[in-house]
């Protein structure tokens, strides 16, 4: 089995990627409901009981809320979690995985991966993004595939995770005028806005603009919110990374599509 990472989604509607390396298959959050998650894993020819194992990364419903009908088909999966994720889902969902518990910002191996789970900034009881070393395959060095959505800022400790991916699926979850011409109450609006929330477009981009980031191929821009933003804003907001770095691969995953795209 060949190296591949591809994104079934990622907004406020459902979070999950694979990511295949190693002869195993991942996940990556899961966070759709059996029928869409199903219909992923189907189109890229994977069967639940294909899965080796499931990293988490914090307990709100659009990142494990599929979690339940995926165990009820695949009992026996390993789903990887903090202790303080692990007790919130559990008393939220009742359901037992065979959990894996890790403690944040301690490194682990799972499964001949190399996983640097790291604390985000968000209204969660611990959330975490991931930094995932994979093995070295087919005499080429293993890639190094880091997720770091629902952040409210961008922290040092994010910030040097960012510097050294080779494939980033970075937060962009709103454009600021549409948020506040949306019909959202104030103090949601305050929440997202806060060091807590979401980052916004301009949060991204300049995170992008700053980094100094050697072996970064592929730059994934998600969590974009189906209210407030647009795939075209944030396009447009990239093209100047794109010209900035023109070795790197920028791809906007928009929303409104359903189709799993390709990060490789």
């Amino acid at each position: 089995m060949a190296f591949s990472f591809h994104v079934l989604g990622t907004s406020s509607s459902g979070n999950c990627s694979v990511l295949r390396t190693g002869g195993r298959t991942f996940l990556i959050d899961v966070g759709f409901a059996w029928p869409r998650l199903s219909a992923g894993l189907a189109a890229l020819g994977i069967e639940p009981r294909q899965i080796d194992a499931v990293f988490v990364t914090h307990e709100h419903g659009d990142h494990c809320g599929g979690l339940p009908a995926l165990l009820g088909r695949h009992p026996g999966l390993k789903v990887f979690a903090n202790r303080e994720t692990a007790r919130r889902i559990g008393a939220l969902q009742r359901v037992a995985p065979i959990w894996q518990l890790f403690d944040t910002g301690a490194a682990f191996e799972a499964l001949g991966l190399a996983v640097t789970p790291f604390s985000i900034p968000h209204d969660a009881a611990d959330p975490v993004g991931f930094a995932i070393q994979c093995p070295s395959e087919g005499g080429s060095p293993g890639r190094k595939v880091t997720w770091m959505t629902d952040l409210g800022h961008v922290t040092p400790g994010a910030r040097a995770q960012a510097e050294a991916a080779d494939i980033l699926v970075l937060e962009s979850n709103y454009d600021d005028e549409m948020l506040d011409l949306s019909r959202r109450p104030a103090h949601l609006k305050q929440r997202i806005r806060g060091n807590h929330g979401h980052l916004s477009n301009l949060a991204a981009l300049d995170l992008l603009r700053s980094i100094r980031a050697e072996g970064l191929g592929h730059v994934c821009l998600g969590h974009l919110s189906k209210e407030c933003n647009r795939a075209v804003i944030v396009d447009g907001l990239m093209a100047e990374v794109r010209a900035a770095r023109p070795a790197v691969r920028v791809t906007v995953f928009d929303p409104l599509e359903e189709r799993p795209a390709e990060l490789t």
